[in-house]
């Protein structure tokens, strides 16, 4: 049976004990580059994105180092974007009064692939607008899915002229509210959403799914998949292969256990292997994958540290028939 290695990004930190949401991308050079928040809790006013780096010819990862501070304001949500000529984009939040609902969307610059960062700008007057999924980008189009806090629906962000205007297209609403979208395109050129719910306060239950046949601008009325969400995040992505995986907690009320399923065409789940099994937090998991097809994972452990997953599709396949 393949290998899976499993090892946390960085031991916890004394003076950030608190690490979660993190997100993960493949860069075209091999590194990985992962971020995520941290300070002494959540909200706290000295949480910053933190950052570290694995090369492509090493399984070392760089020291955390914060990349994202806005003096005085607890951060958050951090989503990566490469553009073309090495340029990479960060999405963030950052709180301007005590909790995520008067939370700004900000976006900062690199210019070096992610070695420095120039300072970061407000991207639009928008309280209570977040992020947690990937960019998706299509012919002369970008699609950054946000949500509102205050409202629990998911809205996404478009700008057709590289990131110069963006615009917010209507809500998606869901009975229990919902946040948290995650796009991939589907084999007939349409975009499929997958959406958090379970409402402020919720206890979860379900991922419900919607399309969108105009490039995001609309979505259909989302229906509740079969698949198990306790309210908590996720990542759908799809693959070099054709194939979609899904991270996620395989549990309708839990944050524990934290998995990995792949489906064969479609959205017919067909393999599930499991990270972890505790009954402790293990959550908020996002997926990347690099150009030799390598599977990598990471994902909140205990909010003590984040922990850094590799696999390939073919270990995927030797995991559990999923629904068993």
């Amino acid at each position: 049976m393949e290998a899976m290695i499993s090892r946390p990004l960085f031991e916890r930190l004394d003076d950030r004990p608190m690490a979660h949401c993190a997100t993960l991308i493949a860069l075209p050079d091999g590194r990985l580059l992962a971020a995520w928040f941290g300070g002494a809790y959540e909200t706290s006013p000295d949480v910053v994105i933190l950052a570290c780096e694995k090369p492509a010819d090493s399984e070392v990862w760089s020291e955390p180092r914060a990349i994202a501070e806005v003096a005085g304001r607890s951060l958050g949500q951090p989503v990566f974007l490469h553009r073309p000529g090495g340029t990479l984009w960060l999405f963030f939040d950052a709180i301007m009064d005590n909790d995520w609902t008067s939370a700004q969307p900000y976006r900062q610059i690199s210019e070096d692939g992610g070695k420095s960062w120039l300072p970061a700008q407000p991207l639009m007057d928008y309280p209570g607008l977040m992020f947690r999924s990937r960019p998706l980008v299509t012919e002369g189009r970008i699609l950054l899915p946000a949500y509102d806090e205050k409202t629990w629906q998911s809205r996404m962000l478009i700008s057709d002229d590289d990131g110069a205007s963006w615009r917010v297209t209507e809500p998606i609403s869901t009975p229990a509210g919902n946040i948290h979208p995650t796009v991939v395109t589907l084999p007939d050129g349409h975009l499929l959403a997958y959406l958090r719910t379970g409402g402020s306060g919720g206890s979860g239950g379900n991922l419900w799914r919607t399309e969108s046949s105009d490039g995001g601008e609309s979505w259909s009325t989302p229906t509740a998949t079969a698949l198990p969400n306790p309210n908590s995040g996720f990542d759908l992505m799809r693959l070099q292969s054709g194939r979609l995986a899904l991270a996620f907690n395989d549990s309708p009320s839990l944050r524990t256990p934290l998995c990995v399923a792949l489906a064969d065409e479609g959205e017919q789940w067909r393999w599930v292997q499991t990270f972890e099994t505790d009954h402790a937090e293990f959550s908020y998991p996002t997926l990347a994958q690099t150009a030799d097809g390598r599977l990598h994972l990471v994902y909140t452990y205990r909010r003590e540290h984040i922990q850094y997953a590799s696999f390939s599709e073919a270990w995927l396949m030797q995991g559990q028939a999923y629904g068993e």
